[in-house]
């Protein structure tokens, strides 16, 4: 979408935005520097002061499936923030929503988001076709995509990265202890994944999330 965009030409006062909420791969953070660098587009990143551990502390509870303030908080208010500050109150959004995901899009356009990449008729597979022929790419597998460990993802999408990326785990399991509560509750918790991740049957679902759903 961004690369469309840019094609179009960059109005002065359009914003290429990130909203960081510091639980990204680090290939990701790698990607998004490096379509800054290679296409010569500034990228503004935004994040909440302490981001998603001083967030957790501040709610005093996690957040889950029912309850996604994550989002909220972690990337909608700093990206309008951010445009307040810079002397904008009213300004239109536009999300990388493509045309094979209908459900995804009659929520963006009950939300009054703008999506040109489903207006265009954009599928997954054009999208994998244009990054086959860029000379770099976000380097992680597709159900990797967003916060490492997002308890939106299913279980066993889940159990696959922890085996994959041991490392991403710690972080999940200590906001469970501390808190003393649970991500979502019809599933063992963080610290299951690690010590007995073949045991749960339940969602064992492969598919991408969407946090903004």
């Amino acid at each position: 979408m961004l690369r469309r965009i840019l094609d179009a030409g960059l109005q002065p006062d359009v914003f290429v935005m990130f909203a960081d909420t510091g639980k990204e791969f680090p290939a990701t953070y790698a990607f998004v520097n490096e379509c800054s660098r290679q296409w010569s587009v500034p990228i503004h990143w935004v994040n909440r002061p302490g981001g998603f551990t001083q967030l957790i502390t501040d709610k005093r509870f996690l957040p889950n499936p029912v309850m996604r303030f994550c989002t909220t908080e972690l990337k909608l208010k700093p990206i309008t923030q951010w445009m307040h500050a810079h002397g904008y109150q009213v300004f239109d959004t536009v999300v990388g929503i493509r045309a094979d995901e209908p459900k995804r899009i009659a929520t963006m356009r009950e939300r009054g988001l703008f999506v040109p990449l489903a207006d265009a008729g954009i599928t997954r597979a054009d999208v994998m076709a244009f990054w086959a022929r860029q000379p770099f790419d976000l380097q992680l597998q597709p159900h990797e995509s967003n916060c490492d460990l997002c308890f939106l993802k299913g279980y066993g999408l889940r159990r696959q990265i922890v085996r994959d990326h041991p490392e991403t785990l710690a972080w999940w399991v200590e906001q469970e202890h501390r808190i003393g509560g649970r991500f979502r509750h019809d599933a063992p918790g963080y610290a299951d994944l690690a010590r007995q991740p073949d045991l749960f049957v339940g969602d064992d679902s492969l598919a991408d999330c969407f946090c903004h759903d």
